[in-house]
């Protein structure tokens, strides 16, 4: 057998993307995830931990943002909800307190010491503010779709493997639909998200923030902060909802 040969007969290695993917973990993640998201959610996170598809992922995301290396997002809703609710940090801890969430909620016991994995795990409820989603499930998936844009991972192809489903329902088609669009609009023309330095712009007015993102062309301002006392403007400039999708 020639040099040659072996060579060619050589297995290649690391070009399944499904290498090193836990199954258990990801059947237990599908069948969670309708009664309980997060739950689904931390089962497929430990489903790809080791996969080949969450080092490239990983990778790629890491190139994006290596100027942020080492780096974790330190979160104090109670200091951010001070700031304005037009401020991203502002509109950030009021997104959270209204639905209850936790900012560490998907940041796994050994994630906490990962600067990447921190920070994707921390930039998802970021990112609803970023784009203008709220937590509803057609929301949900809007944020998924950006994301998946974003960073073609194998979480974000497990959330939207639910849409066939989600489909079924009348009431979701319309609304899901546009929703999808509009999410995969933003991923594909929006900057890394992931190398924006949000712990230096909690500060920052939202419309800011997402003119530097490449998201400015989505939404439309708010008239003026005086209007700030009813909760429509609110949800305007605090970004729980697009301007063209909030309605009382």
């Amino acid at each position: 057998m020639t040099a040659q040969t072996r060579r060619i007969a050589k297995p290649r290695l690391g070009l399944n993307p499904l290498s090193g993917l836990h199954w258990p973990s990801l059947g237990a993640a599908y069948r969670a995830f309708l009664t309980d998201p997060a739950a689904g959610i931390l089962h497929i996170l430990k489903a790809g931990r080791n996969s080949q598809w969450e080092r490239w992922v990983e990778r790629r995301l890491a190139r994006q943002a290596s100027h942020l290396a080492n780096r974790t997002i330190s979160v104090d809703l109670e200091a951010l909800v001070q700031l304005p609710p037009s401020t991203l940090g502002g509109a950030y801890a009021r997104h959270m307190m209204h639905y209850g969430f936790k900012p560490e909620t998907f940041v796994g016991d050994d994630d906490a010491h990962d600067w990447l994995r921190q920070r994707t795990a921390i930039s998802h409820d970021i990112y609803h503010i970023y784009t203008g989603f709220d937590a509803s499930p057609i929301g949900e998936f809007g944020v998924a779709a950006y994301t998946l844009v974003q960073y073609r991972d194998l979480l974000n192809v497990f959330v939207l493997s639910f849409v066939p489903l989600s489909l079924t329902n009348p009431l979701w088609t319309v609304p899901l639909l546009k929703a999808l669009g509009r999410g995969l609009r933003m991923g594909i023309k929006g900057r890394a998200a992931i190398a924006y330095p949000v712990e230096a712009h909690w500060a920052t007015p939202l419309s800011t923030v997402r003119q530097d993102l490449g998201l400015g062309e989505f939404f439309k301002p708010c008239r003026s902060e005086s209007t700030m006392r009813s909760r429509r403007q609110d949800v305007c400039l605090g970004g729980i909802l697009p301007a063209r999708q909030a309605k009382e």
